[in-house]
């Protein structure tokens, strides 16, 4: 299987690397999709403000598997990603999957995207230091301190929305010869990047459920999020995740799902698969092996979980 390996702090490098693995030749910070593999292109957007942004759009004749994650501490990468996935069975488009998410340096995830589908990414690579300064938001970023990792390492899906779906497509459809591009370019990645921060920042201050979450709530959250990381052989028990970070049961409920979309459970299973793609990617382990360092006491509960998150069985890996 073809591994798209999008995990860099740099993209020039990283378009390099996937160039070398596909054999293609990087021409103007582009390369075209081998016909074996897909129809469609991979380029990068260098602009002088420091922004990187990674632009791929793919009619998939392969299965691939895509990696991403493992930025430097302090960057951050803004997803912008959209799957049209096709039912083999009837040669149909099915489902079409699109999110916004951000992700920082701890986040880690795998996903096989199958054959006849589509894939349309944008992804915006910055730092910390550059959102602060370049779109105005120093006086705002001791709010974010706290609070942006928390998001981006849980990456929280949100639904890609009419305007950033007329922002992106914009971007698709600059010419490269136009002298202007890089204005463009410039102009539209802001704007996703600024649509984005607003957003983030409205909900902070007017958060959806009862519960407003303070600086004190996210440290424990952290805290939380650390221990459902950590080596584990059973589920995490809320009642006493509670008593570890003086929370009531009901508030650490409320809470953990407002920041993070999902229940403590649902992430911790989510945190667990993701491990068992990235131990049995290596190839060191046998299902069973893997399984069991997961805590499962069954094989068969195990195969369906992974199978439930991933769509393929864990040994189609090794």
């Amino acid at each position: 299987m073809v591994v798209f390996n999008l995990s860099h702090n740099n993209y020039q490098t990283l378009l390099k690397n996937l160039a070398r693995q596909l054999k293609a030749k990087v021409e103007n910070n582009l390369i075209t999709i081998p016909r074996d593999i897909g129809e469609g292109i991979i380029k990068i957007i260098l602009l002088p403000n420091g922004l990187q942004a990674l632009m791929i759009k793919i009619n998939l004749h392969r299965d691939i598997q895509v990696k991403s994650g493992n930025t430097s501490q302090g960057d951050y990468v803004l997803n912008f990603d959209e799957t049209e996935i096709t039912d083999e069975k009837y040669q149909e488009s099915g489902n079409i999957n699109s999110f916004v998410r951000l992700t920082g340096a701890s986040f880690k995830h795998w996903e096989v995207v199958k054959k006849k589908s589509s894939v349309q990414y944008v992804k915006i690579l910055f730092s910390k230091e550059w959102l602060s300064n370049y779109i105005g938001l120093r006086e705002k970023m001791s709010l974010f301190e706290k609070y942006i990792p928390v998001k981006s390492d849980e990456a929280e899906k949100k639904k890609l929305n009419e305007e950033y779906r007329r922002i992106i497509n914009e971007l698709w459809i600059i010419n490269d010869d136009d002298p202007l591009q890089n204005i463009y370019y410039n102009n539209r990645i802001s704007l996703l990047i600024e649509q984005f921060f607003t957003k983030m920042h409205e909900e902070m201050l007017k958060p959806k459920g009862k519960y407003r979450i303070t600086a004190d709530d996210v440290v424990k959250l952290k805290k939380v999020e650390s221990i459902l990381n950590s080596p584990r052989k059973s589920p995490p028990n809320i009642t006493e995740l509670a008593k570890k970070v003086i929370l009531t049961k009901v508030k650490l409920s409320h809470v953990f799902k407002e920041v993070y979309g999902t229940s403590i459970y649902n992430y911790y299973q989510n945190q667990r698969m993701q491990k068992a793609h990235e131990l049995l990617s290596t190839g060191n382990f046998s299902v069973k092996e893997v399984s069991e360092k997961l805590g499962y006491t069954n094989l068969s509960n195990f195969v369906l979980a992974f199978k439930k998150q991933f769509d393929i069985s864990p040994k189609s890996l090794l």
